[in-house]
């Protein structure tokens, strides 16, 4: 496991301007929030998965499992911080049958064009992402400031993970199921316990 200060020791090598810019300065500073930073599908209290960002901040860990076909929706993937959002976000989802399209019911903008749902994250100053963007994290793992685009002939507004894809990129194994769905933590006391011996 690489700790903060090796980690940091990269990102200044691959980062660093010829120049003592403000430009580096700016750089300097999204090295540390990079350092920082935890991926929506590790839970921060555990140590061995303070993992590396991609150029346009992706985990590395995650696209892995994205190439890999992964496409799970599941709440106890993630750390008990992040219950109130996943929940919030696919009580806004019609979840269908898997071939179908999945409309999102939550916010739109610019003249019911654009989806708009809430999650932070570590790596956008907007609280707020795109719908599909959002159900891919949630279901596939965190692609960052990689564009999340649909399939042909899907509907803007489709959240089914099946239907995602992001733009640009061939994957090696795209996911021909949604291999679970579950919204329920179990017993909640139990969930924590794991977390907590995770960081031990």
């Amino acid at each position: 496991m690489l700790d903060k200060q090796k980690r940091f020791e990269i990102y200044e090598k691959i980062l660093e301007p010829k120049d003592k810019t403000e430009h580096f300065k700016e750089q300097t500073k999204m090295n540390q929030q990079i350092m920082d930073a935890a991926c929506l599908w590790h839970k921060e209290s555990n140590p061995d998965k303070h993992l590396l960002f991609a150029n346009m901040f992706e985990c590395t860990d995650c696209m892995k499992e994205i190439h890999a076909g992964r496409c799970v929706i599941d709440i106890c993937n993630f750390d008990l911080d992040m219950t109130y959002y996943f929940r919030s976000f696919w009580d806004k989802v019609k979840i269908r049958d898997p071939s179908e399209c999945w409309p999102w019911i939550g916010g739109v903008r610019h003249k019911k064009q654009e989806t708009v749902a809430y999650m932070p994250s570590p790596f956008h100053s907007a609280r707020t992402q795109s719908a599909a963007r959002v159900a891919f994290w949630l279901s596939r793992g965190y692609t960052g400031k990689l564009r999340i685009t649909h399939k042909k002939g899907c509907h803007y507004t489709c959240c089914n993970p099946l239907h995602l894809k992001i733009m640009g990129l061939e994957l090696t194994n795209e996911p021909t199921e949604i291999e679970l769905i579950n919204f329920n933590l179990g017993n909640i006391h139990d969930h924590a316990r794991n977390c907590r011996l995770q960081a031990e």
